[in-house]
């Protein structure tokens, strides 16, 4: 089965004021038909200003 949405040595950082959060870093994954992905963190991980 082919995946529908695929990601590959993906690497995501937050911006602020107070400098650069790193959020993701080298994450692969494929979505396959029928397939439901999360991707979740600590609480409070979506917010670099609290």
């Amino acid at each position: 089965m082919e995946p529908i949405l695929e990601f590959i040595d993906v690497c995501f950082s937050y911006h602020s004021i107070n400098g650069e959060t790193p959020a993701l870093s080298g994450i692969s994954l494929s979505v396959l038909p029928g397939e439901f992905i999360a991707v979740v963190g600590p609480s409070g991980c979506g917010n670099p200003l609290v």
